[in-house]
């Protein structure tokens, strides 16, 4: 199934794998009891999408993952698919009923008990959501199985391979700690294939046994995993990592860059900024670096400095040019994140500048007469989110 699975997803990314308007996930329209009657007769489940107009991660899900075709074809198979709005009409006791505090919630309930036989939630990859579909149908990986044996200590393997998809798809990252060190100290071995796929996808950071495993035995992980896979770990692990902990690494792919990174961070929080701008500038003329890479890694510094309310004029200036560089040269032509922090910086460079309402136009200096206020991208269609509101995930 696994193998099924890759399959899938590989075809996800040709365009004729989206959604055409007729493919992805079709969302039953009646109520309630009307879709458990439905899935009654066919033998189904009803799967519900839990979401709020302000819940990003909800929007997420409706607009990137739902409509896919191979989503749509394995759900419209198996369930009977419906959207509530959990702050609406029936969604308010539903969401009661079925124990819904965050966003998005899945349920997927027994039409004739209307118990939920599973539930998870959160904004997941294509993979991980069609694992919670896929887990929907077993009741040896549905989330009641799983979590009465977790809490009761079972520690076989299988069990805990499962527990920690599941963990893992849900955000609960004590749960997937707790489970992975439960299988690790069964004696399972960090380099087996499955245990290193699980480490790999779902244990982050670097202070933990398995980082310093990894770290301390880097030839034979190289050896055993690969080392394409373990660099790409360490490197993963160590983006923010301090300079200390760099050097004290083996050395892998990527290891420079992220050490240099770790120079120019400290020099931008030591505000050192002309050794700061010294090291940045240095890195974009390194025709030995790799690019986006660095870029990647780069505009995080960049978007940390510059917004902060107490950052001088001066630096601004210096980060309007980086922000240039990395619009200029980022490969994702697609990310207009990007181009719209370079706008907003160049905006309000603008109104900082002494004498700048004597150069440019008040459409510039000022919000815009009509319309939108606010620069942002942010959906249109996503609603504020109400104060005291629990976020998203």
């Amino acid at each position: 199934m696994r193998l099924l699975l890759t399959f899938l997803i590989v075809l996800s990314l040709a365009p004729s794998a989206r959604a055409d308007g007729n493919r992805g996930i079709r969302f039953f329209r009646g109520t309630w009891q009307e879709a458990c009657r439905v899935a009654a007769e066919e033998g189904k489940l009803v799967f519900a999408d839990f979401y709020t107009r302000w819940c990003g991660p909800c929007l997420h899900m409706a607009e990137e993952v739902f409509p896919l075709s191979f989503v749509g074809d394995f759900y419209n198979e198996h369930f009977v698919c419906v959207k509530i709005d959990a702050e609406r009409g029936e969604g308010v006791e539903l969401a009661e009923r079925y124990g819904v505090r965050s966003y998005p919630a899945y349920v997927f309930a027994d039409p004739e008990t209307d118990e939920a036989v599973h539930r998870s939630g959160s904004r997941q990859s294509a993979e991980q959501f069609l694992a919670t579909g896929e887990n929907a149908l077993r009741p040896e990986t549905r989330f009641g199985y799983l979590l009465e044996g977790f809490a009761a200590g079972r520690s076989d393997r299988e069990f805990l391979e499962n527990y920690i998809r599941y963990a893992a798809s849900v955000c609960d990252r004590d749960g997937v700690a707790e489970a992975f060190a439960r299988l690790t100290e069964g004696g399972a071995s960090l380099t087996e294939p499955d245990v290193w796929a699980l480490y790999e996808a779902n244990i982050s950071g670097t202070d933990n046994p398995y980082f310093r495993e990894m770290a301390e035995n880097y030839a034979r992980f190289a050896e055993e995993v690969g080392k394409e896979r373990v660099d790409a770990k360490l490197r993963a692990e160590t983006r923010h990592a301090p300079e200390a902990l760099l050097d004290s690494l083996p050395d892998f792919e990527g290891k420079r860059l992220n050490l240099r990174m770790a120079r120019i961070d400290a020099l931008v929080r030591e505000r050192d900024y002309d050794a700061a701008d010294a090291a940045i500038r240095e890195a974009m003329a390194d025709t030995l670096v790799d690019r986006q890479a660095f870029i990647d890694q780069f505009r995080y510094t960049v978007r940390s400095a510059c917004w902060r309310e107490d950052t001088p004029l001066s630096w601004l200036s210096r980060c309007a040019s980086y922000m240039q560089y990395i619009a200029y040269n980022d490969d994702d032509r697609q990310d207009a994140s990007i181009h719209q922090e370079y706008a907003a910086l160049l905006e309000r460079l603008i109104r900082l500048a002494p004498g700048a309402e004597e150069v440019f136009p008040a459409s510039i200096l000022d919000k815009p007469e009509f319309g939108v206020q606010d620069y942002s991208l942010r959906p249109r269609n996503l609603a504020p989110k109400p104060a005291g509101k629990a976020a998203g995930r």
